[in-house]
């Protein structure tokens, strides 16, 4: 699979030293949360990460396999995800797409249950 940049994924932290945290994603690939990441706060930041946890990252760069993540700025709206159906909804109808969005997970999990009923009996 190939991360664009701007893309929120969670991963699995697997390694933390001195360079930054190492981040297992999904098909077994791996990126670099660096360091400067967190400023002049690493030393102290490093110790509040543990290996196995899972952790949230945007992705920064993707460049012949090397995956630049960041811990820090997953909500920075300069960084558009394009594999977010929502990046591209202006302000003014969001309220409207979320809406809609909202009742077809309602049609769809009134389905979702009528089928539970039907194939229960």
């Amino acid at each position: 699979m190939k991360y664009q940049v701007g893309q929120r994924v969670t991963g699995i932290i697997n390694n933390i030293n001195d360079l930054g945290i190492f981040v297992t994603l999904s098909h077994h690939q791996t990126g670099l949360i660096h360091h400067s990441d967190f400023n002049n706060n690493w030393l102290r930041e490093k110790n509040n990460y543990h290996v196995g946890e899972q952790i949230r990252v945007v992705v920064l760069h993707n460049y012949k396999g090397k995956i630049a993540l960041s811990r820090m700025r997953v909500n920075d709206p300069d960084l558009i995800d394009h594999t977010n159906p929502f990046s591209n909804t202006k302000m003014a109808d969001f309220t409207k797409t979320l809406t809609q969005t909202v009742n077809d997970a309602q049609k769809e999990i009134k389905k979702l249950e009528q089928d539970l009923v039907s194939y229960a009996d």
